[in-house]
């Protein structure tokens, strides 16, 4: 397969990929690094047990960045990521009660990308087709 073989489309999911996966991993990746925190700062908002919510988040966000930037397990991992979103918006609307400039905006511009992926795939330049598991 040429890059000049390859539809507009697979091009444009390589790069919704490329942001969405960095944007994962650097939420991830602070996560991972201090999960003690984590673990309190989750026990004390209600999500309990905290080390296994600390868990879900790690492995959605980091590992799922990784995964999704190289587009292997996409569809799964998009979906993993729409959920930790969807709970994201939640807990600032709901329980803290914010307008959507001060602080759910970036979740909510971030679900279009994961329901793309979920919806359309990794597209022709991923580990997925690579694979044939698409």
């Amino acid at each position: 397969m040429s890059i000049a073989n390859v539809p507009i489309l697979d091009v444009g999911l390589l790069i919704v990929r490329f942001f969405l996966g960095t944007f994962f991993i650097a939420h991830g990746y602070s996560k991972l690094k201090d999960k003690e925190s984590m673990v309190k700062w989750l026990s004390l908002i209600g999500y309990k047990p905290g080390i296994l919510w600390t868990w879900i988040l790690i492995i959605a966000e980091f590992y799922g960045g990784l995964f999704v930037l190289f587009g292997f397990g996409t569809r799964l991992f998009a979906s993993m990521m729409t959920v930790v979103l969807v709970l994201g918006i939640y807990h600032r609307t709901i329980v803290k009660r914010l307008n959507f400039v001060e602080g759910w905006e970036v979740n909510y511009m971030t679900l279009a990308s994961t329901i793309l992926l979920i919806l359309v795939g990794a597209g022709m330049i991923s580990l997925d087709y690579y694979l044939g598991i698409a």
